[in-house]
């Protein structure tokens, strides 16, 4: 009996471990699309629902067409996301947008989900 329930225990611990992973995956991408529409559609078409239109022209690539590059994945888009484009060779360069380590890590998760 003892062994058996100390295989339950065990399962229920992976088990719900799991699902929290799942459950903080979504929320990821969840905040990721908030933070993508409300900081980057000035520039890219971040998400096919967001309510404005980027405004810079031209205008920035889109996200899902960012996400299907052959060289891009979660670290080369971090880099991207927290080191500045912009400078006097490239005034109308990316800006270094200042977001903490776990928008980084919700924007990279939102942007590696639209790949097809």
């Amino acid at each position: 009996m003892r062994t058996a329930s100390t295989w339950f225990v065990a399962f229920w611990m992976t088990a719900c471990s799991a699902w929290g992973q799942d459950s903080n995956k979504a929320e990821d991408l969840r905040q990721g699309h908030q933070l993508a529409t409300l900081l980057c559609a000035k520039c890219h078409l971040a998400s096919p629902d967001q309510s404005v239109m980027p405004d810079s022209n031209p205008p920035a690539p889109s996200f899902v067409s960012i996400a299907q590059r052959k060289d891009i994945d979660a670290d080369s888009l971090k880099n991207v996301l927290t080191t500045t484009h912009r400078g006097l060779d490239n005034p109308k360069g990316m800006p270094n947008l200042s977001l903490a380590d776990s928008q980084v890590k919700q924007v990279v998760a939102y942007i590696l989900s639209l790949r097809k």
